[in-house]
């Protein structure tokens, strides 16, 4: 079996270290943030200051600067903490973590500009509390991991991430239907090409955005991993090495899927739907301001794979959990402002406007689908009825990643139970019917602890299924339970006798919401999980709040928020629609007709 090592997964966050690099061996999120797109990056020395970018006195920070470890071992981020004293007021000794100019200066004129703009202009100066913040660079004494060697290293100073937080869970999600440009900022064709195939064979050509990685990943996740890894196969070890399986299988997750996984807060225990509930509003709101900073910029930017990074606390639990919402990676970004962009020739302005309305779409996209979950998850007033669904999922990775068949990890139902829920409430071992087209298909052993009238916490302990066919027969495929709850018992039963006439499912009428186990584990004609899911109502104030605040009028409604069981045509249908009323509110600039075709 192959495990997934601690609590970093994917993209650079799950890259593997030299064994004598870090206790842990694994790499941290500087990694991707630092992480190198061409090895033609790297620079012999450091650069110059642009003008605009502050240089720091030294005398602020304490010294020498331990490195942070990085995944080739390359000391690019150091640990900062301002002396006694130094701090500016109401700002955290461990505020900012230094990154090594002399391997990385991408990054540099675009926070010099983002500083300069911020002085002239209300909107940039919005947008800034959305980046991570970079007060300038300093030159400080650090110390060489690699042979304890002390040296004076120009650092550029960026916001840490994880300061306030105890343990955090933090998605690094890039932006973007396309991911690299051919000749921009020293992008090469050969490496743009590669990135391509990436964006062909992910998410990020399906809803224009796809999961970098994770830090802090829950169980659940860990485990379909492992079991993508268990079922890859003998042909997958020839072409693909199981870092890259981990990766692309990130990459793969559709938004319903990894912002599932985000808010799994199972690992706190009895009530942890509510802290999960409270991470989504407020991470919602956080990404409205976010998506109207973006919005009020004045001229389009051409910001080719940046990120935005979701992340919330997960270490105890809170009626008030930390969350954080911030974009970042500018390594391939070019900050204009009005003037700037007046002075491009009109083929330049059109290729930022392209560029723009992508990096818009990807946004509004992630917008509408966290509102989903807000919607559905955060706003019924009561449950009715669960539904529960065996599936199974055959990974095809190899078939994935060679040929680029999208849709080779969807998932199929085989059989299906409800349970009514006693307005009374209760709790009570249950053993479930399942039913499949053809009748009675096996039974669901679990424990159910309802609240009276649906109002308040619903537990669910699932523990295995007995089924009529063969286990042999499901070998080398991911089967997982996923629990249905719904708001109106007559959706639920509409549903489930759709399921056994083979016909599609009309829309719900009340709001539903899905929840997953992590992959079964098989033994004789039996599949086990010991895994539980809660869903929560009654408490509806914050999220409709948050609903009523979106940009755009009547989002926040059943009609344009499709549940997570809504076919993906009607989900692809109402997100086009909102993101065609989204970008109708921002006047496209002169010289910048979308002659390119639609994006």
């Amino acid at each position: 079996m192959v495990r997934i090592a601690h609590d970093v997964v994917g993209g650079a966050f799950g890259y593997k270290m030299k064994e004598n690099e870090h206790p842990s061996g694994l790499v941290n999120i500087w990694d991707f943030i630092g992480e190198e797109i061409d090895s033609g990056d790297s620079s012999d020395g450091p650069p110059l200051v642009p003008q605009g970018l502050e240089e720091i006195s030294a005398e602020d920070f304490e010294e020498p600067c331990a490195a942070l470890g990085t995944s080739g071992g390359t000391a690019a981020f150091y640990c900062l903490r301002y002396r006694e004293q130094r701090a500016p007021q109401g700002v955290p000794v461990d505020f900012f973590i230094g990154k090594d100019l002399a391997h990385a200066s991408d990054e540099l004129e675009f926070y010099a500009k983002l500083q300069f703009a911020t002085k002239n202009s209300q909107p940039w100066t919005c947008f800034a509390k959305m980046a991570m913040s970079c007060p300038g660079v300093s030159r400080l004494e650090c110390i060489n991991p690699k042979n304890q060697e002390r040296s004076h290293r120009l650092i550029l100073l960026l916001e840490n991430l994880r300061q306030g937080f105890n343990q955090m869970r933090l998605l690094d999600i890039k932006l973007g239907a396309e991911t690299s440009v051919a000749c921009w900022k020293g992008k090469s064709r050969l490496n743009a090409w590669k990135n391509q195939l990436v964006d062909q064979r992910t998410n990020s050509v399906q809803e224009g955005f796809r999961l970098e990685g994770i830090e802090g990943p829950p169980k659940s996740l860990e485990d379909r991993i492992h079991a993508v890894m268990e079922a890859k196969g003998l042909a997958a070890a020839k072409y693909i090495s199981p870092k890259v399986i981990k990766r692309f299988t990130l990459q793969r997750l559709r938004s319903a899927e990894l912002l599932e996984f985000w808010l799994d807060m199972s690992h706190l225990g009895v009530g942890s739907e509510q802290h999960a509930q409270h991470a989504a509003v407020a991470t919602f709101q956080r990404l409205r301001n976010l998506l109207m900073a973006v919005m009020n910029l004045e001229v389009p930017q051409q910001w080719i794979g940046s990120s935005v990074a979701l992340a919330a606390e997960v270490g105890s639990f809170s009626t008030e959990p930390k969350v954080l919402v911030k974009v970042f990676d500018w390594g391939r970004a070019e900050l204009n402002t009005e003037e700037d962009f007046q002075r491009l020739q009109a083929a330049e302005r059109e290729s930022r406007s392209y560029y723009w309305r992508q990096y818009l779409r990807a946004l509004g996209r992630l917008y509408s689908e966290l509102g989903r979950v807000v919607l559905h998850r955060c706003c019924s007033s009561s449950w009715s009825v669960l539904v529960f669904e065996l599936r199974a999922m055959s990974p095809a990775v190899v078939r994935a990643a060679l040929l680029g068949e999208l849709g080779a990890t969807s998932s199929v139902t085989m059989s299906m139970g409800l349970f009514q829920m006693d307005p009374k409430g209760g709790a009570g071992e249950v053993s479930l019917p399942l039913l499949n087209q053809d009748g009675l298909s096996g039974s669901l052993r679990m424990h159910v602890q309802a609240p009276s009238q649906g109002v308040g916490t619903c537990r669910v302990q699932i523990y295995e299924t007995q089924t009529n066919s063969q286990v042999e027969a499901l070998t080398g495929l991911i089967v997982t339970v996923r629990a249905v709850a719904f708001e109106r018992a007559g959706d639920a039963r509409v549903y489930l006798e759709a399921f056994q006439s083979g016909c599609p499912a009309p829309s719900p009428r009340g709001h539903v919401c899905c929840q997953s186990t992590p992959p079964a584990t098989a033994s004789g004609r039996g599949l086990h999980w010991n895994s539980a899911v809660e869903f929560r109502a009654g408490a509806t104030e914050a999220a409709q709040a948050a609903l009523e605040e979106v940009p755009i009028q009547g989002f926040g409604n059943a009609e344009l928020l499709p549940p997570s069981i809504a076919s993906t045509e009607e989900v692809e249908e109402k997100a086009q629609l909102f993101l065609t009323h989204l970008l109708r509110q921002i006047p496209g600039p002169p010289g910048s007709p979308n002659s390119r075709g639609s994006v």
